[in-house]
């Protein structure tokens, strides 16, 4: 069977890689789809663990690679980067002519894709558009922008398709499918305890441990060296281990680092760091975890359908819809003491987290995605957007 839709995917992170990696799974495995991934951003840099490999590794169809990160510590970075982005990913798509671009979240791709297939008139869908943070990040801004330019919206939420609605987005590109990466959380074949911890470099004879995920926020760069210390403090006071996962390319990542690389040196029993991990072995960390710690939207989206709590540090996150297993608690030590007590002893809390409820899905939304990308009309009426009021 000839493909009938050209379809490429932009992936800038090893985030936004696994939330849509279900979807990608099918798009490659279906007949009807020629399916590629563009690779850029911080997926390709060394400093971040070169995740490129996993999507690589995974065999998918490249379609091209955009080198684009400024590899600083400050906030211009991430404006070059996107300046250096779009030209490059215009040439890549002006050569493979797809009928139809992919592009996840509220990161700098976003924005790139959308506004670059907006002007050449290639039809984009958008992922996770509608979603709301009451943060200042941002990240807000750059989701609600990038689905100004998409031509089609995949939110999780039927609260996110209202907000879109409210964008003056036309009801009949808007798809509620739930998050995609609850398929492959939900798959994720099991893995030993003492298999798992060799992976990450840690100690065999640990028991018990946390995940601690702590990106910066771009509005909060000069004070990142003084909250995550907050966090590591109340980490050794709680005597718990903790294998910590490095954070995202934003500014203040170094600080955050940084930390983390003197606290591991000096506490070698109680850290263990990493750069990246294969899904396989994060999702299983998390099954084993006691809570993830931090400011991941892995708390808020994923680890629901685990069972596991959360506890977010901070305003990243804050106002975004959850499940019964986030605890929120501001950049202070006590707090986040406190919530660690909370979060492996309070009955009636971890009682509401084992149900395991997660308004984010059930893990069917690659499914309902490939029919709508297989069906929809890719024509002058989805291109050439009107307000709808």
């Amino acid at each position: 069977m000839k493909p009938t839709r050209k379809i490429i995917a932009v992936s800038g992170a090893r985030s936004d890689y696994d939330l849509l990696f279900s979807v990608y799974v099918q798009l490659n495995r279906d007949e009807r789809f020629d399916f590629s991934m563009l690779i850029t951003g911080p997926n390709l840099s060394d400093n971040y663990g070169y995740t490129a490999q996993f999507i690589e590794n995974d065999g998918f169809k490249i379609a091209g690679r955009v080198f684009n990160l400024i590899d600083s510590n400050k906030k211009i970075g991430r404006i070059i980067s996107i300046g250096l982005q779009i030209p490059s990913l215009a040439n890549i798509l002006l050569q493979e002519k797809p009928d139809l671009v992919l592009v996840a979240g509220d990161r700098e791709e976003a924005i790139s894709v959308t506004m670059t297939c907006a002007y050449m008139d290639i039809a984009v869908a958008h992922f996770f558009g509608g979603d709301i943070a009451k943060d200042g990040n941002i990240d807000n801004s750059v989701r609600y922008a990038a689905s100004k330019f998409a031509h089609l919206h995949f939110p999780s939420l039927p609260q996110h398709r209202d907000t879109l609605l409210k964008l003056g987005e036309d009801d009949w590109r808007i798809f509620v499918v739930g998050n995609p990466a609850l398929d492959r959380l939900l798959s994720v074949k099991k893995i030993p305890k003492n298999e798992l911890l060799r992976r990450v470099g840690a100690r065999a004879d640990i028991d018990a441990f946390c995940v601690l995920i702590q990106h910066p926020i771009i509005t909060q760069v000069d004070a990142q060296f003084h909250h995550i210390r907050l966090t590591l403090d109340a980490l050794l006071e709680s005597g718990l281990h903790c294998l910590i996962n490095y954070p995202n390319s934003d500014a203040g990542s170094l600080q955050i680092i940084e930390a983390y690389q003197e606290y591991v040196q000096r506490y070698p029993a109680q850290f263990t760091l990493f750069q990246n991990l294969d899904r396989e072995t994060y999702v299983n960390l998390l099954r084993q975890a006691k809570f993830l710690l931090g400011n991941s939207s892995s708390g808020i989206v994923e680890v629901g359908s685990l069972g596991l709590p959360a506890i977010n540090i901070g305003e990243r996150q804050r106002g975004r819809l959850h499940g019964d297993n986030v605890v929120f608690v501001d950049n202070d030590k006590e707090q986040i003491l406190d919530a660690i007590a909370f979060v492996q002893t309070d009955g009636a809390f971890l009682e509401r987290v084992r149900k395991k409820e997660n308004p984010y899905g059930k893990g069917r939304s690659a499914e309902l995605v490939l029919e709508v990308l297989a069906n929809i009309a890719i024509d002058e009426i989805l291109i050439h957007k009107n307000i709808s009021y």
